[in-house]
């Protein structure tokens, strides 16, 4: 195993030497508003976060990276305005007071990460939240474990349809995402594309029923002080120079 090592290293120093770091990915809604930002880590060694967290789960300390991962993301979006889409696994949903404790309802989206668990106390937990007035999102719709049956289970607010249902939808392939519209709809939910790579699909997204997009198209992920003055001064419809407006502009 090649890569076992730095990928050990990676977790240790996370969670003995606080060493990872968040950078924020804008969300915009389909005026051209921006709603917020997704929260990702970041660790050592440019050590790929989904292996990280795998080695955490093998080894029972997701729980504990869960934690540190969280609290460095509201520590560092401090400065930055908008609503914070934190990613959360299932289990987390078990510990509703540590969450609450993070952020407020009006400032924080709870992001239900694509997992093979998904138990009676994560949904009571999750039920917990959303009657304090919190939003969930569900990721990754779409694809591996987010699928249609579990958009029932869970009920969310949100519903993110995954990247390769947005690229198979620019390629013409279009029913997948519609019938993921169409199912949010049904339960009163937003949707929002993620993997958005090319400004024109943003106005044929939202003409699709997309109420809000996420790719690079419009913005990668960036530590927050890129985005403190940024957003303002080159993204917003006012700031003269078209920006970000001119993407979801109607020609």
């Amino acid at each position: 195993m090649a890569d076992s090592h730095p990928i050990a290293y990676a977790l240790t120093a996370a969670l003995e030497s606080r060493r990872l770091t968040t950078v924020f990915q804008p969300i915009w809604k389909a005026n051209g508003e921006c709603w917020g930002f997704e929260a990702l880590s970041r660790f050592p060694n440019g050590s790929p976060p989904d292996a990280v967290w795998a080695l955490a789960y093998r080894q029972g300390l997701a729980a504990r990276l869960d934690r540190l991962a969280l609290t460095v993301a509201v520590e560092t979006s401090q400065a930055i305005k908008g609503c914070l889409f934190l990613n959360v696994s299932p289990s987390c949903f078990q510990e509703v007071e540590f969450l609450a404790q993070l952020g407020d309802p009006d400032h924080i989206v709870w992001e239900l990460t694509e997992s093979d668990t998904l138990c009676g106390k994560d949904i009571e937990g999750l039920r917990q939240l959303q009657a304090r007035g919190y939003s969930i999102a569900m990721d990754d719709a779409g694809s591996g474990y987010s699928t249609l049956e579990r958009l029932d289970t869970v009920q969310p607010n949100i519903v993110k349809v995954d990247r390769p249902l947005v690229n198979a939808w620019a390629r013409g392939e279009v029913a997948p995402l519609r019938r993921w519209v169409q199912a949010a709809q049904r339960i009163g939910a937003i949707v929002v594309a993620e993997g958005v790579e090319e400004s024109r699909w943003v106005v044929p997204l939202a003409d699709e029923g997309v109420q809000a997009m996420q790719g690079y198209a419009l913005g990668g992920p960036m530590k927050a002080e890129h985005w403190v003055d940024r957003i303002e001064s080159e993204y917003s419809p006012n700031s003269g120079g078209g920006g970000i407006s001119t993407i979801f502009a109607r020609k």
